[in-house]
């Protein structure tokens, strides 16, 4: 199985699991928050969708576009806005699948030899992955730390 395809399950399983944990949230808790700053499940989908509904796919083939592009990295960015306090929680997974629903298609597109191009990202300089990730290492990072996550946010939330 090639590196896109396993990416690609990996992400629709997430995908999936958020979907189980916002239909545990429901509605007429979407907008609580645990405690004062924390985020509600809007808002972690507001973070999830973005501010733009091709960001995420944007974002990963410039590593695929340009050599080696600096990559910024702004942790705990929500996009929550007023309209979105007003959407439905529905309405906002609905984006975050659109989205998700465009990388999986992305990532099961791109050849092994894409995944291995590199970006520089000076924020992840201390981590594990170092601050000259591959594509792989950022994509699976996304879906299986940074997305898990979040779904294990929402379950709490529930």
């Amino acid at each position: 199985m090639s590196i896109g395809n396993a990416l690609s399950e990996q992400l629709s399983a997430k995908v999936t699991e958020l979907k189980q944990a916002v239909s545990a949230v429901g509605e007429e808790n979407a907008a609580r928050r645990p405690v004062d700053g924390e985020w509600c499940a809007k808002e972690v989908l507001s973070h999830l969708a973005g501010e733009d509904s091709s960001a995420i796919v944007d974002r990963l083939n410039r590593f695929v576009v340009e050599d080696t592009p600096e990559l910024e990295l702004t942790p705990g960015v929500s996009a929550f806005t007023p309209d979105r306090a007003q959407t439905s929680l529905a309405g906002l997974m609905s984006r975050v699948e659109s989205q998700y629903g465009q990388l999986e298609t992305f990532l099961a597109g791109l050849t092994d030899e894409q995944f291995a191009r590199k970006a520089h990202v000076v924020a992840l300089k201390g981590s594990p992955m170092g601050e000259y990730p591959t594509l792989s290492q950022w994509a699976g990072f996304a879906i299986n730390i940074h997305l898990g996550g979040h779904v294990n946010q929402l379950r709490s939330l529930a």
